[in-house]
């Protein structure tokens, strides 16, 4: 069955059908590197899958890597992820917070918080929850070519300070501490290396402050792009069903967990393509405007 490739209807990404990992072809493997630069999320209908099968399919796209945070690290399969609030159990139903929110994390582009930002992720849903609990993906590219174009002047030498501590405080899936990483400074507008398309790196849920600009300024301005760039009718949101896998670009893309009742379990395994985009750096002293 040769691979047929069609449009979510978002603005962003397309469903690929057809994939059977026993007898991909070689032009196969071209046609789905092709589609997962020219639309940097890719959705696979129908795959039955095991931790291994997954790698195989993440290693099409790139070398898996460790994820820098070894809390979430698989106990037995190291390359692998697991992402579960409430260790991906349900509560009881009359449970007094079984209709209490978790999982939640908002937009958001990973390890944006570090001074590489890895090439992308393969997620897979183990568990889905009977309802909730959808993952929603935007187009970073998409957002800066929107943009008015004296705004684009105003921004193309700024930089931003992106924050760990921040984002930990806003998201109900990660524990341990939040200071693990220091800030660091990535520009805010990025190209991407393969594509050479500009995208922002606005990841509101970690951006801090932007250099050299007034608190007040750059408070605004963090909050317009953000605004401009989180907007759900520009979002590809994808209601997991048993056998979906979702693969994205990181460096063109910024993505959300939902987030679900508690009373339903939700249990995913990522991967992480581990190919560095290297445009950040560490502070580890207070910054002075540049």
């Amino acid at each position: 069955m040769a691979l047929r490739i069609e449009p979510t209807g978002a603005p962003i990404g397309v469903f690929v059908y057809g994939l059977d990992m026993d007898a991909i072809t070689e032009a196969e493997i071209a046609q789905l590197r092709q589609a997962f630069l020219d639309n940097a999320v890719l959705v696979f209908r129908g795959q039955t899958m095991n931790p291994e099968q997954m790698l195989a399919l993440s290693e099409i796209f790139g070398e898996c890597g460790l994820h820098p945070i070894p809390e979430l690290r698989h106990p037995e399969i190291e390359k692998l992820i697991i992402l579960a609030a409430n260790n991906g159990e349900p509560v009881a139903d009359d449970d007094p917070t079984a209709d209490d929110r978790i999982g939640a994390i908002p937009w958001h582009t990973d390890l944006i918080y570090t001074d590489a930002l890895n090439r992308g992720a393969l997620l897979r849903a183990v568990k889905v929850p009977e309802e909730e609990g959808e993952t929603g993906w935007l187009d970073t590219a998409h957002a800066y070519d929107l943009l008015p174009e004296d705004v684009k002047a105003r921004i193309a030498d700024l930089k931003v300070i992106h924050s760990y501590a921040t984002a930990h405080a806003k998201q109900t899936m990660v524990g341990g501490s939040p200071n693990i990483f220091p800030d660091v400074i990535h520009p805010l507008v990025a190209t991407h290396p393969y594509s050479g398309r500009k995208s922002l790196n606005i990841s509101p849920n970690s951006a801090k402050e932007i250099i050299g600009l007034p608190k007040e300024e750059s408070d605004e301005l963090i909050a317009y792009l953000a605004a401009h760039t989180c907007r759900e009718e520009q979002a590809y949101k994808h209601e997991w069903k048993h056998d979906d896998v979702v693969l994205w670009d990181n460096w063109r893309t910024m993505h959300r967990a939902y987030g679900h009742r508690k009373r339903f379990p939700r249990l995913m395994h990522r991967t992480t393509l581990s190919e560095p985009l290297r445009s950040g750096r560490w502070v580890e002293e207070p910054v002075a405007a540049e």
